[in-house]
């Protein structure tokens, strides 16, 4: 009896953690307000997979997955900037020199199941990156595939299937750090 009151505790245990991994975002509805209990989850759960800096006199942790650790030839690198002063995290895009240097990125997405369409990324504040960002996480929900282009060339945004599945998983972790999920 015991043991069957175990097993069907550790069964609602696990269908109370597991969360809708293929959950789409509401662009509109993203927040930067984090919770003790989001905190607490990813510095004892996620943190280990990211590389850590400190800025202590702006009170913010640097959190880059550490996918990137191995390369920086990759265009976009995203980075969670936890704020524990404010309790806010934010989602900030770091972009190689090559594409940093332009006003406007061009991005194309194409998929099997939808038609291509364009994504714009220009410079903003911290609500313009994380709105972009929400829009890749979903195309790449999507299955999409991303194309930079510039004068004429194209560049892949993720240059391995490693790139794409780590920014994926920093978005997720950031949208969890939040209560998206």
């Amino acid at each position: 009896m015991k043991n069957v009151l175990t097993l069907v505790g550790g069964v609602f245990f696990l269908l109370a953690c597991n969360v809708d991994k293929g959950k789409k975002v509401d662009v509109e509805k993203l927040d930067f307000k984090t919770t003790d209990r989001s905190e607490l989850f990813f510095k004892n759960m996620r943190q280990s997979v990211y590389t850590t800096a400190e800025e202590q006199e702006a009170g913010v942790y640097l959190y880059t997955h550490k996918t990137w650790d191995r390369d920086s030839l990759s265009p976009l690198i995203p980075t969670i900037v936890f704020n524990w002063r404010q309790d806010r995290a934010y989602l900030m895009l770091n972009w190689s020199e090559e594409w940093s240097a332009l006003n406007e990125i061009d991005i194309t997405v194409s998929s099997d199941s939808l038609p291509d369409y364009h994504i714009t990324y220009a410079e903003g504040n911290m609500r313009d990156q994380l709105s972009f960002s929400a829009t890749l996480y979903n195309a790449t929900m999507d299955g999409g595939r991303f194309v930079l282009r510039k004068d004429g060339e194209e560049t892949p945004l993720f240059v391995s299937d490693e790139k794409r599945e780590a920014f994926r998983v920093t978005l997720y972790d950031y949208l969890r750090l939040t209560g998206w999920f």
